[in-house]
């Protein structure tokens, strides 16, 4: 039985790093459309879905990991930002359902959406005054609404679950419902 806990808990480890590099990459340097005060990305679509995939400690980690890399990568003055504001916006997901898009997932959206527009809009204030806030609130919502829209595009028709045999992960296995 420990072995098989142990199993899992390598198979977490091993998907949140491999999130995280994929939030890192997607985030810096995939449609990188830079904005007033930082820039609009793709990695947050990621985010969505190691959080529905992953137990909340492992989807928290690649989250503010990958984020938080990115931000080094390409605007170090928002990492302590992006790594509370990315890793809270994972709470509200689930990964207990059978399926990635379920209404706790979708309705997740929406304080990620709130988490988002309203920590960035602090950090900017913080940074930048009141206007360089207020520039940011726009292109923050585009941020999410699209990362929302291809994540469930994406998982729409998509089931994930790790199927183990004895006391083996065997593989995780996706397919389509």
């Amino acid at each position: 039985m420990a072995k098989k806990k142990a199993n899992k808990q390598l198979i977490y480890v091993v998907m949140a790093a491999l999130f995280a590099a994929i939030i890192t990459v997607v985030t810096a340097y995939v449609l990188h459309i830079p904005t007033g005060n930082g820039y609009i990305h793709l990695g947050d679509s990621f985010i969505f879905l190691a959080a529905s995939l992953l137990p909340l400690p492992y989807a928290i980690a690649a989250a503010a990991v990958g984020a938080g890399l990115a931000d080094a990568l390409t605007a170090p003055i928002w990492v302590i930002a992006t790594v509370i504001i990315k890793s809270l916006i994972v709470l509200p997901f689930t990964s207990k359902k059978d399926k990635i898009i379920n209404a706790r997932n979708l309705i997740a959206l929406i304080p990620a959406l709130i988490v988002t527009c309203v920590g960035y809009y602090l950090a900017d204030r913080i940074l930048f005054g009141a206007w360089g806030a207020f520039a940011a609130v726009i292109p923050n919502v585009i941020q999410v609404a699209a990362n929302a829209a291809i994540c469930n595009l994406r998982s729409r028709t998509r089931r994930c679950r790790i199927q183990e045999k004895g006391s083996q992960i065997r593989r995780l296995s996706f397919w389509l419902t």
